[in-house]
C-alpha cells in the first residue's frame, strides 16, 4: 500500500493498494481512479514523485503539514522538483529497489501527485539564482550584507503592476489616526529633512492603527529574519502578522527605493521558506511614498507608488484613509 498526496489540492492523503510488480503507469491509473475530483489531468499528464528520497515522509513533518493543506513547502518543491518515478518501471524498482526505501508504515506520506506539468513551480531554481547573488554578496560586503543589488534581484524576480484595492477603516479610527499627526509633526518638524528613525513615528501610527481593528494581529519592530533553503538574513523595519498572512515592512533609506523593495523582496523569498506561505506582502515607504508589493508563489507584483498628500505640513485626511484602507484591505483578505 502506498500513500499518495496531490501538490497544491488542500486534501487528504489517500491509500493505493497496488503490487511491487505493477508499473508505475497501472500506479497512476489507480490514483486517478482513486481521486478524480482532485486529479483532473488525464493519466498521462500525471507525475508522481517520491515523497521523500531513501525515506518516508512523516505526516507530522512541517512539509507534510503543509501538503495537507494546499501549501507547498521547499522540501516538497525539492521533491518535485527532482527526478520523476517512469512510468515504464515497476513500483518496486522505484521505491526500493532504485531508492532503497524502508517498507511503508502508518503515519506517513509516500507519494506525491502532480496532477498537471504546469503545477510544478520554479520556486527552487528561482532560489538557487537567489542564493548565487547573496552568497556572492555576502563575501564581497562581509559588514554591509543586508544589502541587496536590486539590479540581480529584480532579474530573478521581476515585478509585473497591479492595483492595490483600498478598503476604508471606520471613521473614528481615521479621526483618531489624522488628528495624531498635527502635534507630532509639530514636535518633530520638517520630517523630509530627518532621517529614518524619525519617519518611523510616522509610518508605526498607521500601521498601529490598522492592525488594532483586527484580533490577533502583531507588529514585530526591528525583525530580523533568517532563511532556512534562502541564504538571505534580512532585517525588516516592521513585520505585521495576523494568521498565516504576513507584510514584511521597510523604510527606505536615504530615498533608495530601490534598495529597500530588493530587502523587502528578499524577506518575502525568506517567509515563503520557512514558514511554507505561497503569498507574502511587502510595504516599502518613507512616510510620503508607499510602494505595496506582493509575491504570489515567487511571482512578485507592485503597484505604482501611493502618495500621502501634505496640507499645513500635515497629511491630508484623504491621502491617510487611501493608505490605511490599503493596509486594511490587505490584512482583511480571505476574511
Amino acid at each position: 500500500m502506498e500513500v499518495c498526496a496531490v501538490v497544491s489540492a488542500a486534501e487528504d492523503a489517500f491509500p493505493v493498494v497496488i503490487a511491487g510488480s505493477k508499473s508505475v503507469l497501472d500506479l497512476k491509473k489507480e490514483i486517478k481512479a482513486k481521486n478524480p475530483n482532485a486529479i483532473k489531468a488525464e493519466v498521462d499528464q500525471i507525475h508522481l514523485f517520491l515523497a521523500k528520497k531513501g525515506d518516508r515522509l512523516p505526516d507530522d513533518d512541517p512539509a507534510a503539514i503543509q501538503l495537507l493543506k494546499g501549501k507547498i513547502h521547499l522540501d516538497i518543491q525539492a521533491a518535485i522538483g527532482g527526478k520523476e518515478m517512469s512510468a515504464t518501471e515497476s513500483v518496486q524498482h522505484c521505491l526500493y529497489t532504485e531508492n532503497k526505501m524502508p517498507q511503508p508504515a502508518m503515519g506517513q506520506i509516500h507519494v506525491l501527485v502532480v496532477g498537471n506539468p504546469t503545477t510544478r513551480p520554479s520556486g527552487k531554481r528561482r532560489w538557487d539564482q537567489l542564493n548565487e547573488v547573496l552568497d556572492s554578496n555576502k563575501k564581497a560586503k562581509i559588514a554591509d550584507s543586508m544589502n541587496f543589488p536590486f539590479s540581480k534581484i529584480d532579474k530573478i524576480m521581476p515585478a509585473s503592476c497591479y492595483a492595490q484595492t483600498s478598503k476604508p477603516i471606520p471613521d473614528d479610527k481615521l479621526d483618531a489616526l489624522h488628528e495624531y499627526f498635527t502635534p507630532v509633526f509639530k514636535g518633530f518638524g520638517e520630517f523630509m529633512t530627518g532621517n529614518e528613525t524619525k519617519r518611523k513615528y510616522f509610518i508605526l501610527p498607521v500601521l498601529a492603527s490598522v492592525c488594532a481593528l483586527f484580533e490577533g494581529a502583531q507588529i514585530l519592530a526591528d525583525e530580523v529574519i533568517v532563511g532556512e533553503h534562502v541564504h538571505g538574513e534580512v532585517a525588516l523595519d516592521f513585520l505585521i502578522k495576523r494568521g498565516d498572512k504576513r507584510v514584511c515592512v521597510v523604510v527606505a533609506k536615504r530615498e533608495n527605493f530601490q534598495q529597500g523593495l530588493a530587502q523587502a523582496y528578499v524577506g518575502c523569498e525568506v517567509l515563503a521558506d520557512t514558514e511554507g506561505l505561497t503569498k507574502v506582502y511587502s510595504i516599502v515607504t518613507n512616510f510620503v511614498e508607499w510602494y505595496f508589493s506582493r509575491s504570489v508563489e515567487g511571482q512578485v507584483e507592485r503597484t505604482w507608488p501611493v502618495t500621502i498628500s501634505m496640507a499645513k505640513s500635515v497629511p491630508t485626511r484623504a491621502s491617510v484613509k487611501n493608505i490605511a484602507g490599503m493596509i486594511y484591505s490587505i490584512l482583511s483578505e480571505d476574511d
